[in-house]
């Protein structure tokens, strides 16, 4: 049966993107789709381009918000959805056009509720064509994994697959789900996470289906904001919870939120010397933290040789820590 699909897309401020996203999507070799462009209030030519869209094609639909967020965002296009599954594709990706047809596939053959498939990368409009994925004919579902919720916390989310695109969801299985509002890095790992504690069924594919464009501008490659610490926070949430319901786990996910303090550390490392005095509660915060989830010798072992010897110069240091990453971090950049 030939499902309908809808393909929920934040935008904000993407009009340098968003066509090349639409052709992607409007290319798809699955027919029965709807394309949901949830405007967060955008200041350039989004808006226009989103409502440009809807005009010429039956299929899109637009919705206008006033710029709460992409986990705002997201919600909002579940709220107004109308598949029977959904999709979620950020403003600056492009799609294969075999994904949509190939995850649903996978949903409907393996009985799954949530189907997600790998992903290429490019930075480069030039680029872009020259990721060539997988054939389609390969892409059979014979070459997938079918994973409980608890082995998806274990084989997926603890290890990097925490990305809410690339995926297709049933849309009676997420149920009232949905994106906690507020957080701007580590809210898709606290979604799938929910969905995985429920007992939800994923399957996993190799298909390499989904472009991640690289923006050189985005939140991960950016130097420090407030907003950073969100990574922080949710794996603070995620420990609460796998240790609660899956203790086994909770080695693996307290290794992962020291990896994310340490990452926040590097962040504030790269400040200057008076930023970094402005934000001295929070190199305390980090300090603490450290020395709280770096003391247990378990939880160190699931960390590479080279996040154990950051730890313990941090935790003891981290004064000279942050004085000697920042040095590091400012000659690579002059290089």
């Amino acid at each position: 049966m030939n499902r309908k699909v809808s393909v929920i897309v934040p935008v904000y401020n993407a009009a340098g993107y968003l066509e090349r996203c639409m052709e992607s999507l409007l290319k798809q070799t699955y027919q029965n789709i709807e394309i949901l462009l949830i405007d967060d209030g955008s200041t350039d030519e989004s808006g226009n381009m989103c409502d440009a869209y809807a005009q010429q094609y039956g299929q899109v639909k637009v919705v206008h918000t006033s710029n709460d967020g992409v986990s705002a965002a997201r919600n909002c296009g579940m709220e107004n959805c109308t598949g029977e599954y959904f999709a979620f594709v950020d403003a600056d990706d492009v799609l294969s056009k075999h994904m949509i047809a190939h995850l649903a596939d996978c949903l409907e053959k393996t009985d799954s509720d949530v189907a997600g498939c790998g992903y290429w990368e490019f930075c480069k409009e030039e680029d872009l064509h020259k990721h060539v994925p997988e054939e389609w004919e390969r892409a059979s579902v014979k070459h997938t994994q079918i994973l409980t919720g608890a082995e998806f916390i274990e084989k997926g989310i603890l290890r990097s697959d925490t990305r809410c695109w690339s995926k297709l969801y049933k849309r009676e299985s997420v149920g009232a789900i949905r994106f906690e509002q507020g957080l701007t890095i580590g809210e898709d790992m606290l979604f799938l996470l929910r969905l995985a504690q429920q007992g939800r069924r994923f399957c996993t594919s190799s298909y390499k289906a989904y472009g991640y464009f690289i923006n050189e501008a985005g939140a991960m490659r950016q130097g420090f904001k407030d907003s950073y610490v969100d990574q922080i926070t949710c794996w603070q949430k995620a420990l609460e919870m796998i240790a609660k319901e899956f203790p086994r786990l909770a080695d693996r996910t307290e290794a992962i939120l020291i990896i994310s303090i340490m990452l926040t550390v590097g962040k504030l490392a790269m400040l200057s010397g008076k930023e970094r005095r402005e934000k001295q509660q929070l190199v305390k915060e980090c300090s603490r933290l450290i020395k709280q989830h770096g003391k247990n010798k378990a939880v160190l072992r699931e960390l590479d040789r080279g996040y154990r010897i950051k730890v313990a110069v941090y935790k003891w240091m981290p004064r000279i820590y942050l004085t000697l990453y920042g040095k590091l971090y400012r000659i690579v950049r002059k290089w």
